[in-house]
Order: structure tokens, then C-alpha cells, then sequence
């Protein structure tokens, strides 16, 4: 399993606005079968800052999403709501510790 965090900050004035596009549009990414879970975090110190953790069963998996329908209605859901500059997406596994 992977874990894939997206970072993205929201246009001017529009922190809330962004908040509940990201919330609309989880669940679209948990439909796909090879979504095992999803949230959306806000930032504390700057509110209009997000991420999104999604755990996928491999990097695969979300690249599959990619090419669906349910990854259009995700981007739709959220596009226009945040400065593309600010987008910033990594996978992660676990390392032991």
C-alpha cells in the first residue's frame, strides 16, 4: 500500500470554498477499488493550505484512477478552487520505525 498526500492552498478569500469542494469530492476517489481510504486535513497555522491523504494499494492504483471517469468528477469537483502552483503530490510507504 501506498499513501499518496496532495498539498494545495486555496485561491484568495476562498479557504472555505475549497474546504467543502474537497469534501464533495472524496468520495469519488473512495469508489475506485483501489482506494482504501480518504481524508481531507486543514491546516491550522494557514487555513486556506489543505491536504489530502489517500491510501492506494500501489502507485498503480491511483495511476489506473487516473484515466476514469470518477478521477473527472474529483478534478471537477475541486478545479478553480486552488492555485495550481500550490499542488504538490507525493507517494509514500511506510518505513519502519
Amino acid at each position: 500500500m501506498v499513501t499518496e498526500i496532495a498539498t494545495l492552498t486555496a485561491l484568495p478569500g476562498g479557504a472555505d470554498e475549497l474546504g467543502r469542494a474537497l469534501a464533495t469530492g472524496v468520495p469519488f476517489l473512495r469508489e475506485h477499488p483501489d482506494c482504501r481510504s480518504a481524508k481531507v486535513s486543514r491546516c491550522v497555522e494557514e487555513p486556506g493550505r489543505f491536504t489530502v491523504a489517500v491510501d492506494w494499494t500501489s502507485v498503480e492504483g491511483h495511476e489506473q484512477f487516473r484515466s476514469t471517469p470518477l478521477f473527472r468528477q474529483w478534478i471537477g469537483s475541486i478545479a478553480g478552487r486552488f492555485d495550481p502552483a500550490t499542488l504538490d503530490t507525493r507517494h509514500y510507504e511506510e518505513y519502519p520505525a
